[in-house]
C-alpha cells in the first residue's frame, strides 16, 4: 500500500488498531472537524461571492442609468421623440435591474428609483407639450396683432379724409409698443429651455407675465372706435388669458419638475447606500467566519490531543506523529491563509496533499479567488466612479473640479517654496459657429482633437483641464511668466491648423490669457478670474493671440459689459443708423453702388463708429440682431427710394455679415422672409464676409455661398489678403468680388512690393473671373496708380467719407447732374 495516497481517516484506523479503541474515537472528531470546516467553506464563500457579485452589478447598471438620466433630462425640451426612446430604454433596463436579487428591500429601492423616474418623465412630458401649446398661443398672438395693425392703419386711412379729424399719431406707436412687449415675452419663455435654476426660471416667469400685463394695458390704449379694431382687440384679450393660463402651467410643471428630480436623486442615493452597506455587511460575515473556522480548529486540536494522551505510550507517540505530520501542518496552513485572506488578497495555500485535505485546499483557493476577484471588481468600480467625478467625459481631461483642486494644491506648494507658477486659460475661437453650423457631434469632435493637442504639447510639464464648454485651463508649476509666453505661442501654433472632421476642414485658433501666482492673484478664483479677463481682452484685439494679466483690463472688461448692456439697449431703441460710401468705377468716374456701413447714435456718447461696440456685440448673438437690422434697414431704404421715383436698378448696396450670421444653416430663407416685406430684389445686395472668417469653415462657406448665388445675391471676399486663405481654396471659392485691404493701398505709390502684391491680385482676379474693389483710396495719386494698373472699381475718402442716408442721396444726386453735363460736352466735342 503506498502510504503517500492513505487518506487520514485510514493513517487513524490503522493507528487506532495500535492504540486501542479509544484512539478511534479521537479520530472521529477530528474528521468531523475537518468536514464541518469544509461544509462551512463551501456554503458561505458561495453565498459571499454571490452576494458581491450582485451588488457590484447593481451599482454599475445604477450609475450607468443615473449617467441617461442626467442626459436625458439635459435634452428632454429639445426632442420629444428622442424623450421617449430613451426613457424606454431606461425603464427597460430598470426592470431588467429588478430581477438580479431577491433582497426584498433592494427591490423597494429599486422601485422607488423606478417610481420616481416614472414621475420624471411625465413631469417631461408634461411640460414639453405645455411648451408646444405656448408656443401655439405665441403664434396666434403674432398673427391677432399683425391683424390689428392692418386694422389700425386702415381705420386711419378711412378717417384721414374727415375735415373735422382730430389727428392722433400714437397708435402706431402703441402697436410698436405691443409688438416690443410680445417679442420680449417670447424670447423670456424661450430662454426656459437654458435650464439654468429654479430662481432664474421663476424670475423668467415672473418677468414673462409683468410684460403680458404691460401688452394688455398698451392694448387698451389702442382707442380707435373701429369694428374691426375692437373685434380684433377682443380676440387678442382672449389669447392673452391662454397665455396667462399656460405660463401658470409651466409655473407649477417646472416646480414640480425640481421636486421629481430631487426625489429622483434622493431614490438613487438610498439605493448606492444600501449597496455599499450589504458589501461592508458581507466583508464583516466573512471576518466573524474566519473567527468561527479558528475556534473550532482549536477545539478539535485540543480533543485530540487530549483524547490521544490517555492512549497507551506507543499510541500517544503514534496519534503524535499523525497529528503533527497530517492535521497540525495542514491545519496552520489553511489558519494562515484564513489570515492573509483579507490583506493578500488571491493568494493560493498549497498542502502538498491528495486526501481530504486536497479537497479543503481546492475549496479554500477557489474561495479566495472568487472573493479577490470580487473585491478587485468592487475597487475598480470605486476608482471608475472617482474617475467619471474628477474628469470630462468627452476629452478624458480633468473637470473643473479636478482643476479647483490641483490649482489649490500648486498654490499651497508655492507658498511653502516660495516660488511662481504660470496658469493659462484658453478659448477656442468661433467654436460656437462651428457648433451652430456643422452640429453638435462635429463640435465635440473638435473639443476632442483640440484636447489632444493640448495634452500633447503639454505633456508632464503642466495640467490640463476642460473647465466647460470650449474653455480650457493649464498650470504649469515652478514656471515664470516668459516661460508661460512661450508655451502660449507654441499652444496658438499648434492650433492654427486645419482639422478634418464630418467632411468639411475647419481652421480653428484660440485665445490665450495668462497669470502668474502671486503677482495677478493669491487664491485660485482670482487667478481664474484674471486669467478669463485676460483671454477675453485677446478675443479682442483679434483673436489667436495671447495677452497677459494687467489691471487695467479689469477696467475694460467692466467698461465691455456696460457697452454690451447699452447696445441691446440701442437694438431695442431703435438707435443705430446706417451710413453710405459711394463705391466708384475708376474708368467712368461713376457711383455703381456703396457700402453699408453701421453707427450708434449713442444717447449721451453721441455718434459712435462701429469699432467702439461691434467687438462686443461678436462676443454673443447680438452680433445677429446688427447684421439682421442692417440688411433689413438697407432693404427698405431701397424700398422707399423706389417708391420715391429714384432709380435703384443699377444701385448695388454692399451689406457685412459676420461669421455667426453667415454661418446659420437657414440663412437664405431668413433673409428671404426679410426682403418678403420688401420691394427689394437679391441682385441688388452684396454680401460681405471677411477673408478670415470665410476660412472658418471653407466647405460649409462653400455650399453657402452656392445657395445664396441660387437667390440672386452676389458675394464679396472682405480684407482680402489679411487672413489665411490660400489659391487653392481661392480657386474653389465662387465668389463675385474680392476687397483688396485697405492694408496694401496706403503705401501703393511708394513701397514696390505693395504694388507688385496689388498688380499679382489683379491678374489673379482675371483668371478666376473675380471683380477687386480696392479700399481706402485717399489721394489722386492712389485714383491713377490703380487706374493705370487695371483696377476696376474704388472706394475711400478720396472719393467721400461714410454719408448719412440724406447725404447719400444728395450725393447720388449731384453724381447724375455731373453725368447729365458731361454727356451733351461729349457730343459737341464729337
Amino acid at each position: 500500500m503506498n502510504l503517500k495516497s492513505m487518506s487520514v481517516t485510514q493513517r487513524l484506523i490503522v493507528s487506532s488498531l495500535l492504540s486501542l479503541l479509544i484512539f478511534s474515537f479521537a479520530v472521529f472528531l477530528v474528521i468531523r472537524s475537518l468536514s464541518y470546516v469544509e461544509s462551512i467553506l463551501k456554503n458561505e464563500a458561495s453565498n459571499h461571492v454571490s452576494e458581491l457579485i450582485v451588488n457590484s452589478e447593481i451599482s454599475r447598471r445604477v450609475f450607468a442609468l443615473t449617467s441617461r438620466v442626467k442626459l436625458l433630462e439635459q435634452t428632454f425640451l429639445f426632442s420629444e421623440t428622442v424623450l421617449s426612446e430613451e426613457a424606454f430604454n431606461v425603464d427597460f433596463q430598470l426592470q431588467r435591474l429588478r430581477g438580479l436579487s431577491a433582497n426584498k428591500e433592494l427591490s423597494y429601492k429599486i422601485d422607488a428609483f423606478i417610481g420616481n423616474f416614472h414621475r420624471f418623465l411625465g413631469s417631461s412630458l408634461g411640460l414639453n407639450r405645455i411648451l408646444k401649446q405656448t408656443n401655439a398661443i405665441d403664434g396666434m398672438l403674432a398673427k391677432q396683432l399683425d391683424q390689428l395693425e392692418f386694422s389700425v392703419a386702415q381705420s386711419k386711412l378711412q378717417q384721414s379724409n374727415k375735415k373735422d379729424l382730430i389727428k392722433y399719431n400714437n397708435e402706431l406707436d402703441l402697436i410698436s409698443m405691443l409688438r416690443e412687449s410680445f417679442l420680449t415675452v417670447g424670447k423670456m419663455v424661450g430662454d426656459i429651455h437654458s435650464r439654468i435654476t429654479p430662481e432664474t426660471e421663476k424670475v423668467l416667469l415672473i418677468e414673462a407675465k409683468k410684460e403680458l400685463d404691460i401688452f394688455l394695458l398698451h392694448l387698451e390704449n389702442v382707442d380707435i372706435k373701429h369694428q374691426d379694431v375692437s373685434l380684433h382687440k377682443a380676440q387678442m384679450k382672449i389669447t392673452l388669458k391662454r397665455y396667462h393660463a399656460a405660463l401658470k402651467k409651466i409655473r407649477a410643471n417646472l416646480d414640480q419638475r425640481w421636486k421629481v428630480m430631487a426625489a429622483l436623486v434622493d431614490a438613487q442615493t438610498e439605493l448606492l447606500e444600501m449597496v455599499e452597506r450589504t458589501e461592508s455587511r458581507v466583508q464583516s460575515q466573512t471576518l466573524t467566519l474566519t473567527s468561527q473556522l479558528e475556534e473550532v480548529i482549536r477545539h478539535s486540536k485540543i480533543n485530540a490531543i487530549t483524547i490521544s494522551c490517555v492512549a497507551f505510550l506507543f499510541s500517544v507517540f503514534l496519534i503524535n506523529r499523525v497529528i503533527r505530520r497530517h492535521i497540525q501542518k495542514p491545519l496552520d496552513d489553511l489558519k494562515n491563509g484564513f489570515d492573509h485572506l483579507l490583506t493578500d488578497g488571491k493568494k493560493p495555500i498549497n498542502l502538498g496533499r491528495t486526501d481530504e485535505w486536497g479537497d479543503i485546499e481546492n475549496a479554500y483557493n477557489n474561495m479566495a479567488a472568487r472573493l479577490s476577484d470580487a473585491y478587485s471588481a468592487i475597487s475598480d468600480e470605486k476608482k471608475n466612479f472617482d474617475f467619471l467625478a474628477h474628469h470630462d467625459p468627452l476629452t478624458g481631461l480633468g473637470n473643473r473640479l479636478l482643476a479647483t483642486k490641483s490649482l489649490n494644491s500648486n498654490i499651497d506648494l508655492a507658498k511653502k517654496s516660495q516660488s511662481a507658477f504660470v496658469l493659462l486659460y484658453l478659448d477656442i475661437d468661433e467654436f460656437k459657429t462651428i457648433n451652430d453650423s456643422l452640429g453638435h457631434a462635429a463640435g465635440d469632435s473638435l473639443l476632442t482633437n483640440v484636447s489632444k493637442t493640448l495634452s500633447d504639447l503639454i505633456g508632464t510639464s503642466g495640467f490640463v483641464a476642460r473647465m466647460g464648454g470650449d474653455e480650457f485651463m493649464i498650470v504649469m508649476s515652478n514656471t515664470s511668466l516668459i516661460q508661460g509666453e512661450k508655451v502660449a505661442q507654441k499652444i496658438n501654433k499648434a492650433l492654427r491648423k486645419p482639422y478634418h472632421i464630418v467632411d468639411n476642414t475647419i481652421v480653428v485658433s484660440a485665445s490665450i490669457g495668462i497669470c502668474e501666482y502671486p503677482a495677478h492673484g493669491r487664491d485660485g478664483e482670482t487667478l481664474i478670474r484674471n486669467a478669463d479677463t485676460a483671454m477675453y481682452c485677446a478675443k479682442r484685439q483679434g483673436r489667436d493671440q495671447y495677452r497677459i494679466y494687467s489691471d487695467e483690463m479689469t477696467t475694460e472688461i467692466n467698461d465691455h459689459i456696460e457697452t454690451h448692456r447699452g447696445l441691446h439697449d440701442a437694438i431695442r431703441r431703435d438707435e443705430l443708423v446706417v451710413f453710405f460710401q459711394p463705391k466708384v468705377n475708376l474708368d467712368t468716374g461713376n457711383t455703381i453702388g456703396a457700402e453699408a456701413l453701421i453707427r450708434w447714435q449713442h444717447p449721451k456718447l453721441g455718434l459712435l463708429p462701429p469699432s467702439a461696440f461691434l467687438e462686443v456685440a461678436e462676443k454673443s448673438d447680438l452680433i445677429i440682431d446688427i447684421d439682421k437690422w442692417v440688411f433689413r434697414k438697407v432693404a427698405q431704404l431701397l424700398t422707399d427710394w423706389k417708391h420715391n421715383g429714384i432709380n435703384t436698378d443699377c444701385m448695388v448696396i454692399a451689406v457685412n455679415f459676420s461669421a455667426r450670421m453667415f454661418y446659420m444653416t437657414d440663412l437664405a430663407d431668413q433673409l428671404q422672409h426679410i426682403l418678403d416685406k420688401t420691394d427689394c430684389k437679391p441682385s441688388q445686395l452684396i454680401l460681405e464676409i471677411t477673408e478670415r472668417d470665410m476660412m472658418r469653415d471653407f466647405e460649409t462657406c462653400v455650399r453657402t455661398i452656392e445657395t445664396l448665388h441660387a437667390k440672386g445675391y452676389k458675394i464679396a471676399i472682405d480684407d482680402f489678403g489679411t487672413g489665411y486663405s490660400s489659391l487653392s481654396v481661392l480657386k474653389n471659392l465662387s465668389a463675385d468680388y474680392i476687397k483688396l485691404d485697405r492694408s496694401f493701398i496706403k503705401d501703393v505709390n511708394t513701397s514696390k512690393s505693395d504694388l507688385e502684391i496689388t498688380q499679382a491680385i489683379l491678374k489673379l482676379s482675371q483668371v478666376l473671373d473675380l471683380t477687386v474693389v480696392a479700399e481706402g483710396l485717399e489721394t489722386q495719386s492712389h485714383v491713377d496708380t490703380l487706374r493705370g494698373i487695371g483696377c476696376d472699381l474704388a472706394q475711400g475718402y478720396y472719393f467721400a467719407k461714410p454719408l448719412t442716408v440724406d447725404a447719400w442721396l444728395t450725393y447720388l444726386d449731384d453724381q447724375t447732374r455731373e453725368i447729365d453735363q458731361r454727356q451733351p460736352l461729349q457730343l459737341s466735342s464729337l
